[in-house]
C-alpha cells in the first residue's frame, strides 16, 4: 500500500489534529507535565522537596534540590520547545528510571500494595518509552527542516 492510500485511510478529522502544529506543542507539554509542575512546586516549596528526598532515601541535600530542579525543568523546557530534546528526554527518561526505582519498589511489597506499585512502576516504564519516542520524532522534525536533512 503506497504512502497516499494509507493517508487516505486516515479519517479527516484525525488527519487534521495529527498535522495540526498545535497537537505536536501539547502533546510535549503533557509529556512533560509531570516534570516542570514537579519542578515548579519544588521550585515554590524547597522545604517539602527535601522532605520528599529523604521519604524515598535521599538525604535532604540542597546540590541533589538543584540537579532535580535543573533535570525537572530544563529538561521539560529542552522537550517543549525542541532545543536540545533529545537531552532532555534522556534526562528525564534517566531520573524517572531513578526515582522509580527508589520510589516504587513493589518487589519489597505484598498484596494490594504490590499491584498498585507495580502498576505505577510500569507506567513509569511507559513514560520513559515515550521520551524516546520524543526524542526520535523531534530528531525526524528537526532533520526535515534543515537543508540537506541531518
Amino acid at each position: 500500500m503506497s504512502a497516499s492510500n494509507r493517508q487516505s485511510d486516515t479519517p479527516e478529522l484525525i488527519r487534521i489534529l495529527l498535522e495540526w502544529r498545535g497537537t505536536d506543542v501539547l502533546a510535549r507539554i503533557a509529556l512533560t507535565l509531570p516534570y516542570w509542575w514537579s519542578g515548579l512546586n519544588k521550585l515554590f516549596h524547597p522545604m517539602a522537596a527535601l522532605a520528599e528526598f529523604q521519604a524515598t532515601g535521599l538525604p535532604p541535600s540542597w546540590t541533589i534540590y538543584g540537579l532535580l530542579l535543573l533535570v525537572q525543568l530544563g529538561g521539560s523546557f529542552a522537550v517543549i520547545f525542541n532545543r536540545r530534546a533529545w537531552l532532555g528526554a534522556g534526562a528525564l527518561a534517566v531520573f524517572t528510571l531513578i526515582v522509580t526505582y527508589l520510589a516504587h519498589a513493589f518487589w519489597k511489597l505484598e498484596g494490594a500494595q504490590r499491584m498498585a506499585e507495580m502498576n505505577t512502576f510500569l507506567e513509569h516504564i511507559a513514560l520513559m518509552a515515550g521520551f524516546a519516542f520524543a526524542a526520535m520524532y523531534l530528531h525526524k522534525a528537526r532533520s526535515r527542516r534543515k537543508p540537506g536533512g541531518i
